[in-house]
């Protein structure tokens, strides 16, 4: 890692009203070697780092801007800064940007539990990225989980065995998956409430409103996890029972901002019907909402309590191009033939 003190040397020299010239005579040193130190040229030996934090009365902590760690809020929003890189410049260099993280706060378990999720989102944001690459990955993944649950906190033990129960599932290791699951508490306690009334008592309602959304939001995606996992065909054969599970996670999604994909579930049911006439109508929507705007939690319901920034791209041209794949599946071949599929796919590959 490159370590860059000049700013901080200028700051404290110019606070204590001293020129490079007498910085350089109080510490028997050139006046050029300090200002190569202020411009990051170089750095100062070891063994006057004392001398110097003594000469501008500071520490060598604060001279080296020392961080024992990093707060949650610090934390998402390098988190939010890498992945945007990475959507800019490519995945390369939201990844180096995770791994010198990682590498400066090597005991900060919130950062290895955050950069699990973020290995995750560049699974999901580049799908195309070779598979070398996407077993980098999860491997990666897998390193942080496994160091979490050895000496993690108790609730990061508890977060880690149950995403580490999820991908040994993923990957056919059934008794494996069993064995960390029954790892975690049979009951764990939602204290929301809790703090929300603390929150009102203390005279602070901003905090309990943030509190109090950002639970909504949770239990809200949770819901439409378990209406999603309802309508699949491994849980029921029954294609009409399915549409009206769609029809309700639809209602759920417009009415809280759930992201606006469920075009595609209605696809696949509709494929599932034979209903092909509808299924292209889907068809022609889902491709109208991935190559569009985002559609964002509603801002009256989640907002201060959710960081929700307006016109972003619905999803990736890595997920589009995925898209794109998919059509080659053997249930998607009727569609083909359709004029307004034909519209939609033409406009899918313009956009890539």
């Amino acid at each position: 890692m490159e370590m860059k003190i000049g700013a901080k040397l200028t700051e404290l020299r110019k606070a204590k009203r001293l020129t490079q010239n007498q910085l350089a005579d109080m510490l028997g040193i050139s006046a050029p070697a300090v200002s190569k130190w202020e411009t990051d040229s170089s750095y100062p030996y070891i063994t006057l780092l004392c001398p110097l934090a003594r000469a501008l009365d500071t520490s060598v902590d604060t001279l080296l801007q020392f961080e024992e760690t990093l707060s949650n809020e610090e934390i998402v929003e390098k988190m939010n800064s890498l992945i945007e890189a990475a959507m800019k410049e490519g995945y390369e260099t939201g990844e180096s940007m995770l791994s010198g993280l990682l590498h400066e706060y090597p005991n900060s378990c919130a950062l290895k539990f955050n950069a699990a999720i973020a290995y995750d989102a560049f699974r999901m944001f580049f799908p195309t990225a070779g598979e070398e690459q996407q077993k980098r990955w999860t491997d990666r993944k897998k390193q942080l989980l496994t160091e979490l649950r050895a000496s993690g906190t108790s609730a990061y033990r508890q977060q880690a065995a149950l995403n580490l129960a999820g991908m040994a599932i993923q990957a056919g290791e059934l008794e494996q998956g069993e064995q960390l699951l029954k790892e975690l508490p049979e009951h764990s306690v939602d204290p929301t409430l809790t703090w929300f009334q603390l929150y009102t008592k203390q005279g602070k309602p901003e905090e309990a409103l943030k509190l109090t959304q950002k639970r909504l939001y949770t239990l809200i995606r949770q819901a439409a996890f378990c209406l999603t996992s309802m309508m699949g065909p491994e849980i029921t054969d029954d294609p009409e029972h399915a549409l009206k599970i769609c029809e309700v996670y639809k209602s759920l999604d417009l009415l809280f901002g759930l992201g606006g994909m469920y075009e595609g579930m209605f696809l696949d049911i509709y494929l599932r019907m034979g209903r092909l006439d509808d299924a292209a109508d889907s068809f022609v929507r889902y491709v109208d909402a991935i190559t569009g705007e985002a559609v964002l939690p509603k801002s009256e319901l989640f907002s201060p309590g959710l960081d929700i920034k307006g016109h972003q791209p619905a999803t990736t041209k890595e997920i589009q191009k995925m898209l794109l794949t998919g059509l080659e599946d053997e249930s998607f071949k009727p569609l083909l033939a359709d004029p307004r599929c034909m519209d939609a796919i033409k406009k899918l590959k313009e956009g890539i």
